[in-house]
This record gives structure tokens, sequence and C-alpha cells, in this order.
């Protein structure tokens, strides 16, 4: 009984490995060959963040990294920038995850869309620095908003369908550390 906690960490990790390769894997696929004016939610970015803020335990910051390198990789973009990006917004998240778990939830939405802004004004205005090709200013926009506006459904979806939710007062770890 007492390995519990300890499972149910290494099931989250796994859960979510395999959620995002399976997002990867379907992003890949070349269902739509026209191109389009807008660009779909980074859902595995979403997906990401909202673990983080709910059960920081499930996705280490080793995970992140590994993900979305392996998506800089495959999606050809400059390999570790938006990884770096990403493990900033999510350790700055992680860190704030206990102070989140007693703010209402449009606050918490407000400082996930405030983090996503930044990352991505922040990897914009690098890129523009490195003269590195840029995708339309527009595509980034749409792109950044929809991940903002899905992240409730992620919220809801994680939780429903995983049990991804805040930690109850009190509840510990295998170690007895608070969560």
């Amino acid at each position: 009984m007492a390995e519990l906690p300890s499972t149910r960490r290494w099931l989250g990790r796994l859960s979510f490995t395999l959620i995002a390769l399976v997002l990867i894997f379907a992003k890949l696929l070349p269902l739509d060959t026209m191109p389009r004016h807008w660009a779909p939610p980074d859902i595995v970015l979403a997906i990401t963040v909202a673990w983080v803020v709910r059960r920081p335990d499930f996705v280490p910051s080793w995970l992140i990294v590994t993900i979305f390198l392996l998506c800089d990789i495959l999606f050809q973009r400059p390999p570790g920038l938006w990884t770096l990006m990403v493990l900033l917004l999510t350790e700055g998240l992680r860190s704030r995850s206990e102070g989140l778990r007693d703010v209402p939830f449009m606050l918490e939405w407000a400082t996930v869309a405030v983090g996503l802004i930044l990352i991505a004004v922040l990897n914009r205005t690098i890129l523009a620095i490195l003269l590195a090709p840029l995708a339309p200013l527009g595509l980034t926009l749409s792109q950044l908003a929809l991940t903002i506006l899905i992240y409730p459904v992620i919220l809801m979806a994680s939780q429903v369908l995983f049990g991804v939710r805040r930690p109850a007062p009190g509840e510990v770890d295998g170690l007895g550390h608070p969560l």
C-alpha cells in the first residue's frame, strides 16, 4: 500500500508520454496537404502545461525536455529553442503550482495564458535576432490563441479521462512529502 503513490506517479508519467507520442504521430500524418490560413492549437504544449499545473509530479523536467526535443527534431524547428522556452514556462509554473491550487480557475487560466504569450514572444524574438525563418505572424497568433482557448477543455479531459486533478489538502507522496 505504501507504493501506491509511486505507482500512480509512474502511471501518470507513462500516460503523459503515450498521449504526447500519439499527438505527435497524428500531427505528422499528411491528412491535409492544402495550406491553411490558421494554425491548430499546440495540444502537446497545452497538455504539458495543464499537467504541470495540476500534478507536477506526473511531468518531470527530463520528460518535458525529451518530448519537446523530439518535437523540435520531427517538426524541423531549431533544436532545443522551443524546448528551452517550454522548460522555462513549466518550471515557472511548477514553482507556483502549490499557490495555484487555491486560486480560482480564471486566475489559473490567466497565469497560463500570460506564460504562453511570453514564451511565444521570446521564441519569435530570438528567431528574428538570429535571422532564422519565421512562420507568418497570423499563423503564430492563431496557434497561440487556440492553445490558450483549448486549455480548459484539456483540463476537463485530463481530469475526466486520466484523473489529473489538484492534490487534496494533506495529500502526500510515497515518501511522506506533501504534494
